[in-house]
């Protein structure tokens, strides 16, 4: 299930190359489907460490989101797109 969910967020970042929001939402995936994946070799192994590894991975993930999101509504504010073709007319 978890390659599934990594294979289709691949996906989606190559097929949705311009919007940026989208490509966030399938990185999130790609995070999600190693969750995924840390718990269930967890639950065979009996292991508590591998499910505290994913509480950290998914803390991680949620403090990336939460700046990239903040980086893109200030972004919004000032050109009025997120468009990856705006954001890559950056010079800095």
């Amino acid at each position: 299930m978890s390659i599934l969910v990594f294979g289709v967020s691949v996906l989606g970042i190559i097929i949705n190359r311009s919007n940026t929001l989208l490509i966030l939402v399938c990185i999130e995936l790609m995070l999600l489907s190693i969750i995924i994946t840390v718990v269930i070799s967890t639950i065979k192994t009996s292991s508590i460490l591998g499910q505290t590894f994913a509480l950290y991975i998914a803390t991680v993930a949620a403090v990336e989101s939460a700046i990239g999101l903040s980086i893109l509504i200030g972004f919004y504010k000032i050109r009025g797109s997120i468009s990856l073709r705006v954001i890559n007319m950056l010079k800095g």
